[in-house]
């Protein structure tokens, strides 16, 4: 295989111009740096330019401002096929006409690769996929997962420097997504292809990513391991999107090495990991996600009032109303029979070191 690229985007800015002539920024000032080998996922809801970068990436879109360096090399306006990249669409993009040998072949008789390498390439490609003896199907005759697989196969059979993914999971269904996106990641280890992936699914996101990078209207909100990202949102935005979270308000009262000593609900609590923005005597948000919550009939911790209680198996998931606020909490200790009745009064508490503050 090629060897990894080193890929970063410099300021990289896109400009688009509506029929009315107004002028729409898609991204704004995106600044990445990719390490060889890295599995970086781009992640945000539509709309927020996620889909864009990559086009750009690939050379589909032109910056209007701004470098895309390939190992020290500015491609921002080279064309696609010069830029030792390959895609792997959503739509899987294979030819109806041809068989699976010719699909995966496809790149390489256009590189002009002789005969026999072909042959082997194909071969040795196809079985890391799990399609021996299917080379002459034709994609009409695959399922969904075996089509997706073969636009795999196409994409690492050039031996590209980074490999672009566009959604390419989203047709598929719940089950086979799992499955597909574990041998998407085992492959990718495997090779060593530096790859940039593009999804609006955070578990997708978790499961396959190196880091996630969180885009917002255009902007990058957060780059960071799923760890990171998850535990350390820098926005509310990003706490918001990734998983589910409960933002309670609370009072700084003392910063800390080890986190803040805030006032929450007129109860001081100490050992808060916090944002850096976090200032003492600020008002600062504490982000809480369901399952760093405990809840009970006894009276520790904070009255509540349950709102709705849905016995899911392995856990409750419980509607609490505090206030004016609706919290959301999984209790993974009740057993059937125990569960707190709609209407009751609750207790409701949290862990501060699995908390996290942001700037109010």
């Amino acid at each position: 295989m090629a060897r990894a690229g080193t890929l970063s985007l410099d300021n990289v800015t896109k400009e688009f111009k509506t029929p009315e002539g107004r002028l729409v920024t898609a991204v704004d000032a995106a600044t990445l740096n990719i390490a060889p080998g890295e599995f970086l996922t781009l992640l945000g809801p539509s709309g927020c330019g996620k889909t864009t970068t990559l086009r750009m990436i690939a050379g589909f879109e032109y910056p209007t401002r701004g470098r895309i360096v390939l190992d020290g090399r500015d491609i921002a306006m080279v064309q696609p096929d010069k830029r030792e990249m390959a895609m792997v669409f959503q739509s899987y993009a294979l030819f109806p006409h041809l068989t699976v040998f010719e699909n995966v072949a496809y790149g390489l008789r256009i590189r002009n690769v002789k005969a026999e390498t072909l042959r082997e390439k194909v071969a040795t490609t196809l079985a890391m996929v799990g399609l021996e003896g299917k080379d002459r199907r034709r994609p009409s005759e695959l399922s969904g997962g075996q089509q997706q697989r073969v636009a795999l196969a196409r994409a690492m059979a050039i031996e590209p420097r980074v490999l672009l993914f566009d959604e390419p999971l989203s047709n598929l269904d719940a089950k086979l997504r799992v499955s597909l996106r574990i041998e998407i990641r085992r492959l990718q280890k495997q090779l060593g292809i530096t790859s940039v992936y593009v999804t609006h699914d955070q578990a997708e996101a978790m499961a396959l990513s190196d880091r996630i990078v969180v885009m917002n209207a255009g902007r990058i909100e957060q780059a960071g391991t799923p760890g990171e990202i998850y535990a350390r949102p820098a926005s509310r935005f990003v706490a918001d999107f990734i998983g589910r979270a409960n933002f309670i308000p609370a009072e700084t009262l003392e910063v800390g090495p080890t986190g803040i000593t805030a006032r929450v609900a007129g109860t001081i609590v100490a050992g808060i990991p916090a944002d850096p923005g976090v200032k003492a005597g600020a008002k600062t948000t504490i982000v809480v996600r369901p399952q760093a919550m405990a809840v009970g009939a006894g009276g520790e911790g904070y009255p509540a009032r349950v709102r709705s209680a849905t016995y899911l198996g392995n856990m409750v998931e419980y509607e609490l109303t505090f206030g004016e606020h609706l919290l959301i909490v999984e209790d993974y200790t009740v057993a059937p029979g125990q569960v707190l009745a709609e209407g009751s009064e609750a207790w409701w508490s949290f862990s501060p070191t699995r908390a996290y503050a942001l700037p109010g």
